[in-house]
């Protein structure tokens, strides 16, 4: 009895010792160090981006905590005793945040933990909604990484805005804006730029800008009459291809002209648009000699002409915004305006001429970036 007594007590200490033993051998987790994307980041990473952590005694991976709060997933196939891989979560609803903060590993070998810096992306921008958008309104901007904004500036100018979420902020386009410019919205992280055009609040018909766009493309343009040449794609205009033609002094047919030709009314898509007072032509002319005198001609569906005559006082380009309201009925020198006879839906041809009793001769005249835009 004795001696059974002696050899269980030996055997419980044999396994005693090769228990401790075993203990001695377990050599605790150690994180040497966590590399972010693309690799030249140490002990930093930017959200959403892989990072791989080095050291040893890591196999068994059971948790992933950042910040003592943020629970990080990851894949077990991606772990072994010397590295593992995972992606840094960024989700401010469970409490991430930016700048530095700690990361617990906890494996079957123990816990580490270890500071870690989560740094902010740049601000993006990725659409404008509406693109062109009208001034003195709100437009939505999209884009990505937009916390803790700083600033929102408009042509170098602070606009108002408010952030709706990480992904979309509100702007206030300026009442006074009278052209496009750079957006450019600014968090601690840096800035971000987009340059944007902007709606003055017209509706704009490109007829023509003789580079192959609008409704009436240079292709169509054609001359009539007493005109000595014509070119509706000579090169160098104010914004590429442009129309000139010459005159020179001939008198046969008693007047001279160039047209894009008839087609459906330029308003036909907005048949309310109607009033003259609340539409402009634009088109950017020059000419050869200074006091070229231009006859420009509207052409209704109706079989009426309403007409507007200018001269230019120098050869440089210059852009000419005129008010339909200001044309005249008889080819420009009838009594009746067109702000109270001319429906402006039923126009439906532009033709640009020289008035050959007033103009020196010879005479080039050029014409391009022809619009028609209705007040909205």
């Amino acid at each position: 009895m004795t001696n059974k007594i002696k050899n269980s007590i030996l055997i419980f200490l044999t396994l005693v010792s090769f228990m401790a033993c075993q203990k001695d051998d377990i050599v605790a987790s150690q994180v040497d160090a966590i590399v972010g994307e693309p690799g030249d980041l140490l002990n930093q990473s930017f959200p959403l981006k892989k990072v791989r952590v080095e050291g040893q005694s890591l196999s068994g991976l059971k948790q992933i905590i950042i910040d003592n709060k943020v629970e990080v997933s990851f894949n077990p196939a991606y772990n072994s005793d010397r590295s593992f891989i995972f992606t840094i979560p960024f989700d401010v609803s469970k409490g991430s945040r930016f700048g530095k903060q700690t990361i617990t590993f906890i494996t079957q070998n123990g816990t580490v933990v270890k500071d870690f810096e989560i740094l902010r992306p740049l601000p993006t921008i990725s659409s404008i909604a509406p693109e062109t958008p009208l001034v003195g309104k709100t437009a939505e901007v999209t884009g990505d990484w937009f916390y803790d904004v700083t600033s929102v500036t408009f042509k170098g100018s602070p606009i108002g805005y408010s952030v709706s979420s990480a992904n979309s902020l509100l702007i206030n386009i300026p009442a006074t804006a009278t052209s496009g410019g750079d957006l450019i919205i600014t968090t601690p992280a840096g800035s971000v730029k987009r340059t944007i055009e902007v709606s003055l609040g017209f509706t704009i018909v490109n007829v023509t800008d003789f580079d192959g766009n609008g409704v009436r493309p240079g292709s169509g343009w054609f001359s009539y009459g007493d005109v000595a040449s014509f070119n509706a794609s000579a090169t160098g205009g104010p914004t590429g291809n442009f129309a000139q033609y010459s005159w020179a002094g001939a008198t046969a047919n008693g007047y001279n002209g160039s047209s894009g030709g008839e087609g459906t009314a330029f308003f036909a898509a907005n048949p309310s648009y109607t009033d003259a007072t609340k539409t402009y032509l634009d088109i950017d002319v020059s000419a050869s000699v200074a006091n070229a005198h231009f006859a420009i001609q509207l052409n209704t569906i109706d079989g009426k002409n309403y007409g507007y005559n200018f001269k230019v006082a120098s050869t440089d380009w210059t852009t000419k915004s005129i008010l339909v309201a200001d044309f005249k009925d008889n080819y420009g020198y009838g009594g009746n305006s067109a702000g109270t006879n001319l429906d402006v839906s039923k126009i439906k041809e532009i033709k640009i001429a020289i008035v050959q009793g007033d103009t020196p001769n010879p005479t080039t005249i050029k014409f391009d970036n022809i619009k028609l835009k209705y007040k909205i």
